[in-house]
Formats: C-alpha cells, structure tokens, sequence
C-alpha cells in the first residue's frame, strides 16, 4: 500500500515535470520565434502601401492618388466641360486642404463631330532632383488624361507645399501640364 502510494506520488510528480518542461519550453521557443518574426515584421512596416483607384463613367471620371505621404487627393474629369479639379482633405484638420483645377480641352482638344471620352489614372513622380525654381515644388502625383477617340494623352500635376498643409491653410491654385504626348500612331477612320 506504501508503495502503491509512492509509486503514485513520483508518476503525478514525473508527469507536472513533464508538463512544466514542455511550457516553459513552448513559451522559449515562442519567443525565439517571436522576435525573429518581430524583425521581419519590423521591416515591413516601414513599406507604406499606396494605393489608387479609378473609375469611368459616360460623361465624368475620378480616380484617388497620393498627393504627398500624409495627404491622399479625389481627382475629378467632367467629360463634358473638360473641367480636372482635385480634393484633397488635410489629415490634420479633416477640413479641405487643397483645390485645384484646369480644362483639359487645350492640350487634349475633341475630334470633331465625337463626345470626348476620356481616361483616367494617377501615378507618382519623384520631383527631388528636378531643377525647380522656388521654394514650390509640383505635388508627387501625376495625373494622366488620354482621350480614348484620338490617343493623344497629358499629365498634369500642381503645386504643392507641405508646409501650408501642416499649418492648415487651404492651398488653391491653377493645375498645369507636365507633359503632352500621343498614344496612337495609326489614324482610324469610320
């Protein structure tokens, strides 16, 4: 009966040994692992994911582009104005930060006789080594405009001062043209 108690006694102690070793050794090697996944996580927070998105309709076209690290702007077409006007919300106020705005219609005039029909898509420019006079310097968007009946397309970008966004001022002024080019080199005719 004795031993039938110490043979009971040792098997309970041998078996919480057992369990505390296999805990305690599945918190080391969670932390092991833990840490090694934290330096590579920690590496992929420093990648900010960018993203933009647009849409086209009949007669209108918008699309969303970075304007800066901080700042995200709403790009909107009017197919039958040729009106380009940006919003942009200023992330520190939740006010409007930005406007701006130019016609289209002169760097990408309609093919006579058709409705303008047009597309619509941001992309980022690195503007830091660009010999720029002034302290203004072009936001770090791009905006790209192609006329789906003559294939001829212009981006247009605007000026943009981190410094008058972080102080909460409303930046407004006129868009301008970057560049001009054109997309279709075989002339269709219906």
């Amino acid at each position: 009966m004795r031993r039938a108690r110490w043979v009971r006694s040792g098997l309970l102690v041998s078996l919480g040994l057992v369990a505390g070793l296999a805990i305690g050794g599945a918190l080391a090697a969670g932390l092991y692992f833990g840490n090694r996944s934290s330096a590579a996580t920690a590496a992929l927070d420093e990648v900010k994911l960018r993203a933009s998105a647009t849409h086209g309709a009949e007669s209108f076209a918008i699309a969303t582009g970075a304007i800066d690290e901080e700042v995200e702007g709403l790009f909107m077409l009017d197919y039958l104005t040729g009106d380009l006007q940006v919003f942009a919300i200023n992330p520190r106020t939740g006010a409007l930060g930005g406007w701006f705005k130019t016609n289209v219609t002169a760097a990408l005039p309609p093919e006579k006789g058709k409705k303008p029909s047009f597309l619509l898509v941001t992309g980022q420019v690195d503007w830091s080594s660009a010999q720029i006079a002034g302290n203004t310097r072009p936001a770090t968007v791009l905006c790209w405009v192609a006329d789906e009946n003559t294939g001829n397309f212009a981006a247009f970008s605007f000026p943009w001062t981190r410094a008058v966004a972080a102080a909460g001022v409303t930046q407004a002024q006129q868009m301008f043209m970057v560049y001009k080019g054109k997309g279709r080199t075989l002339e269709i005719r219906e």
